[in-house]
């Protein structure tokens, strides 16, 4: 049994040190994360965000011309998540958590450099380890108001910063970079609103902020323009990539013994390379449970492994629609969509052995509202659809391109040759030329009627405790006795048009449908982005955008109380 650790967050810095595959896609992410600028590290689970982050932050250490590196995890934030519904500052306890972390680093960066801590804490009371890691360690078990009263709530951004240019000073560094791990909190909305306000204030002369987020849940806030204020880095490797076999047997020669390498047949290892669809940490889980099998023959051995996967990728995608409630009917219709697009693809794949033919076109239609694209990119989030660059094919025929996961292709009968499916055909496909032409579709072809007329934002939780009603015609929280919003008075509100919004001049909501798909509060609600959505219209900017989300807040507020 080969003795490894998936996560790289598990890894000693040593061992960071000596498994980062070689590539082109790690290299540019990590000059990247040197680089001046704010930058968005953006990619599924498992793309090994937190492994090239921890790595960029332990060559800085060892390179005196580098900038100066702080790393900082962030991981552990759904512990402050009960302080929503039982403390009226929680916002204000988790600034003070993130700031506290922040400085944390800092005090972490002097040990990994051999220094002494006092060119720091020499500097301000506040810049005290042992309180730091008090308030930290009592805010993540829910308590600690004493030592949030007499000491976290004076920890502010400045306090951060100034102690970035102390150590940039004192080690002769001439700019910082913040490593801002596991930034997307996608499971707690206020407190993601709340962090990225704390990232656009940490951008200053000489300091560059870096996240790590996904691509599909994570929201910005209508206080950070995220188009506008800082570069997204992808960090996911395209299967189709010219480097794609070779930084993934890189993995395998890194995190596994040369002995373990060998008993590994070359067919089955570069049949687990393609089936874990660019994914570093799925690619070891596939090899572990290859050497944890019990003895049987290798079809039936790989055939297990890989149905167990896909059952694990699927039911981490379904466990959104749990946990991101108001986004639980965009889960379940998007599953669906899926479901039907890799039943189209193998059977088209299957037909044709001669190309590959594995891409989804999906049509741009002029339609299209922003809910279905929030619900292709919670596909993306999770990893089942890959995005490729869109094409057009003439005018009004603008399609969106994506490649499903292989694992589930592989499982719908994709890469049979005959009667049966040979260890290698997955990979000798993968060397075949691509299909002129991808799989084409609207989203009328994938959905029914009914299911794209389903799209829609579910209802929320209690106003007053946030918990989540049992079902639609619940009046009245079985929590805390309030009386909730009713479900058609909700649904009324999300169906309001833009132009219904006081305050928006007609010129504007003209250039808001002519030059974006926004049409009602719902649309605005459901937008990832929808700060930079709005900036696509003429003359709208970061500013006028921020009034725009500011009034449509205020219309709901108003509407719903």
């Amino acid at each position: 049994m080969p003795e490894f650790e998936e996560r790289a967050d598990q890894l000693s810095l040593e061992a960071i040190d000596a498994s980062l595959a070689d590539g082109q896609i790690f290299k540019r992410a990590r000059q990247k994360l040197l680089a001046p600028g704010a930058k968005l590290l953006v990619g599924p689970r498992g793309t090994g965000k937190t492994h090239v982050m921890r790595y960029t932050y332990l060559r800085a250490l060892k390179t005196p011309s580098a900038p100066l590196a702080l790393y900082a995890s962030f991981s552990r934030y759904l512990n402050l998540e009960p302080l929503l519904k039982k403390s009226p500052d929680a916002l204000k306890r988790f600034h003070s958590w993130v700031i506290a972390r922040l400085l944390l680093s800092a005090f972490e960066c002097v040990t990994d450099l051999n220094a002494d801590s006092t060119c720091l804490s020499k500097h301000d009371p506040l810049y005290d380890e042992a309180k730091l890691r008090e308030l930290v360690s009592l805010l993540e078990r829910g308590s600690g108001t004493e030592v949030y009263e007499e000491f976290g709530q004076n920890l502010t951004v400045d306090h951060v910063l100034r102690a970035v240019r102390i150590l940039t000073q004192t080690f002769s560094r001439g700019r910082a970079v913040l490593l801002l791990d596991d930034a997307a909190l996608s499971l707690a909305d206020q407190y993601l609103v709340a962090f990225f306000e704390i990232f656009r204030l940490l951008k200053a002369d000489n300091v560059a902020p870096k996240a790590s987020v996904y691509p599909g849940s994570t929201q910005y806030g209508p206080t950070f323009h995220a188009s506008h204020e800082v570069e997204e880095v992808p960090l996911w490797l395209a299967i189709e990539d010219a480097e794609y076999l070779q930084i993934m047997g890189d993995i395998a020669n890194r995190r596994l013994t040369p002995e373990e390498v060998t008993t590994i047949n070359p067919d089955i290892l570069d049949l687990f390379k393609y089936v874990s669809f660019g994914i570093p940490r799925v690619f070891l889980r596939l090899l572990r449970e290859y050497f944890d099998s019990k003895p049987g023959t290798s079809q039936q051995k790989i055939n297990k492994i890989i149905e167990r996967q896909a059952a694990l990728i699927g039911a981490e995608y379904d466990s959104l629609g749990l946990k991101l409630k108001q986004f639980s009917s965009l889960v379940v219709t998007g599953r669906k969509l899926f479901d039907r697009a890799v039943t189209d693809i193998a059977e088209a794949q299957s037909t044709d052995v001669r190309t590959r033919n594995i891409t989804l076109g999906v049509r741009q239609e002029l339609d299209r509202s922003p809910l279905a694209d929030r619900m292709l990119r919670f596909l993306v989030e999770v990893g089942l659809l890959f995005p490729l660059q869109a094409v057009s094919h003439g005018a009004n025929r603008k399609y969106d391109r994506f490649i499903p996961h292989l694992a589930f292709l592989y499982q719908q009968g994709a890469f049979r040759e005959g009667k049966g499916t040979s260890l290698r055909s997955l990979a000798l496909l993968m060397q075949r030329p691509p299909s002129k032409h991808p799989i084409r579709r609207d989203l009328a072809t994938l959905l029914t009627p009914a299911e794209i007329q389903s799209l829609r934002l579910d209802l929320p939780p209690c106003q007053n405790c946030g918990t989540q009603r049992l079902n639609d015609s619940q009046k009245f929280c079985h929590q805390c006795g309030e009386e909730l919003v009713a479900s058609s008075l909700f649904e009324e509100c999300m169906k309001l048009p833009l132009e219904d919004i006081p305050d928006i001049s007609k010129a504007l909501i003209t250039r808001i449908h002519t030059d974006t798909k926004l049409r009602t509060i719902g649309h605005v609600f459901a937008s990832q982005n929808a700060s930079g959505d709005l900036q696509q219209a003429n003359y709208v900017g970061p500013v006028r955008a921020e009034g725009i989300i500011k009034k449509v807040t205020l219309t709901v507020n108003e509407f719903l109380s």
